[in-house]
């Protein structure tokens, strides 16, 4: 019973990670002309319908009403939606949101009320993830000087617990790939590091040391290593998606491979 519970902790964690790939945030104008899919719920929470849909751009008539005041879930789920273009406008309350204009050929034109602060409420799959402008995301890269030695280090944002630095000092410049994978048991002393890429392309490191503490989530464990990538691994992460991690025995799936490969761009030219 432990074990299969460590399991559902770890494909929820797993889960949310995946879901959080989906959602644009501010950058709304990522997911015009793309296609959106409707979410299923959990069994318990169909009952309580989908918030946020409209008939009307003034956001005033619930589309398929009335599902515990919200649309009805049978009418919304699974379906696809084609983003029209999107309306920024400040709410009753003052809070600064979007209505999105979306198309299906079975509801015709409605409206999603949506909010880029919070990712729960986004119910939608983009189908085929994002696609970023060329050095879209290269403004998410950060850099320190350390003023001291005058050492420039500059890193990406955790996206999926993966993160790239790269550090610029007088005796070169070295990157590194840092990852994080949830495992339901404990093991120390191990190493061992394995990059899935498209196309069938493997990059393997197995002399990467693997840290393990007990994960934040309250159960199970977080695995964790620090790699530094020569010319070879850079050249291949930035041309190639990475879809799977594993460390040790323990993987994780990469649904946006998209934003890694950017950021290894970006940080090239860094």
């Amino acid at each position: 019973m432990i074990k299969k519970n460590l399991l559902l902790i770890g494909l929820l964690i797993s889960g949310l990670s995946l879901l959080a790939q989906n959602f644009p945030g501010k950058d709304v104008e990522l997911i015009v002309g793309k296609e959106i899919k409707v979410l299923e719920k959990a069994e318990s929470l169909q009952k309580y319908g989908f918030e946020g849909f409209y008939k009307d751009p003034d956001l005033k008539r619930k589309y398929a009403c009335c599902q515990s005041y919200n649309s009805k879930y049978d009418e919304l789920v699974n379906k696809v939606f084609k983003v029209i273009s999107y309306e920024p406008y400040t709410n009753n309350i003052g809070t600064d949101k979007f209505k999105l204009k979306i198309e299906n050929k079975e509801t015709g034109i409605i409206y999603f009320d949506y909010s880029s602060e919070f990712e729960h409420t986004f119910p939608f799959e983009v189908i085929g993830g994002f696609d970023y402008p060329k050095g879209f995301l290269c403004r998410d890269i950060s850099e320190k000087i350390d003023k001291f030695t005058g050492d420039s280090t500059f890193n990406t944002p955790i996206e999926n617990d993966i993160s790239l630095i790269k550090v610029k000092s007088k005796k070169g410049v070295t990157t590194y790939l840092s990852v994080n994978v949830f495992g339901s048991t404990a093991n120390v002393g191990i190493k061992g590091a394995i990059f899935l890429l498209e196309n069938g392309i493997k990059i393997e490191k197995p002399e990467a040391e693997i840290k393990v503490k007990v994960s934040s989530y309250g159960k199970g464990y977080t695995y964790s290593a620090f790699i530094p990538l020569n010319s070879d691994d850079i050249l291949k992460f930035s041309t190639n998606l990475i879809t799977d991690i594993r460390l040790y025995v323990y993987d994780s799936k990469i649904k946006d491979g998209k934003k890694y490969l950017e950021y290894f761009k970006c940080i090239i030219e860094k």
